[in-house]
C-alpha cells in the first residue's frame, strides 16, 4: 500500500504531465477547424485529464477520474463500473462549458464598443 506522501507526489507528477499535454494542445489548437469547436474540445480534454475522484469508494486518496472509471469498468470491481468516474467528468465539463459560453457571449457583446473607439479618425495612431 502506498503512503499519503506517495499519492501526493504521484498526483503532482500527473498534473505536471497534464499541464504539458494541455500546453502542447493549446500551441497547436489552430489545426482544429472551427473557432468555437476547438475551445469546447480543449475543455473536454482538460476535464477528462484533470478531474479527480477518490481512488477507492471508501478511501481518502484521489486519482484521475478517467483512470478510475476505466479500471473499475474493465475489472468490474463495483456495480457502478464506468459511471463512477463519468458522472464527475460530465458535471465538470458542463460547468466549464457554461463558463466558456458566458465568456464568449460577453466577449461578443463587448467587441463592437472596442471597434467604435479604435476607428475614431481624430485619434492619433500611436495612442
Amino acid at each position: 500500500m502506498y503512503t499519503p506522501e506517495n499519492y501526493l507526489w504521484g498526483m503532482v507528477g500527473y498534473y505536471i504531465g497534464c499541464l504539458l499535454v494541455l500546453l502542447y494542445l493549446w500551441r497547436f489548437r489552430k489545426l482544429i477547424p472551427g473557432r468555437y469547436f476547438r475551445g469546447l474540445l480543449l475543455l473536454l480534454v482538460a476535464t477528462l485529464l484533470l478531474v479527480p475522484i477518490t481512488a477507492y469508494p471508501d478511501g481518502y486518496y484521489f486519482a484521475p477520474a478517467w483512470f478510475v472509471s476505466l479500471f473499475e469498468g474493465l475489472t468490474e470491481a463495483t456495480e457502478k463500473g464506468y459511471l463512477r468516474g463519468a458522472k464527475p467528468i460530465l458535471v465538470c465539463y458542463l460547468a466549464a462549458v457554461f463558463i466558456y459560453l458566458c465568456w464568449v457571449t460577453f466577449r461578443i457583446f463587448r467587441r463592437p464598443a472596442e471597434t467604435e473607439q479604435s476607428s475614431d479618425p481624430s485619434e492619433p495612431v500611436g495612442g
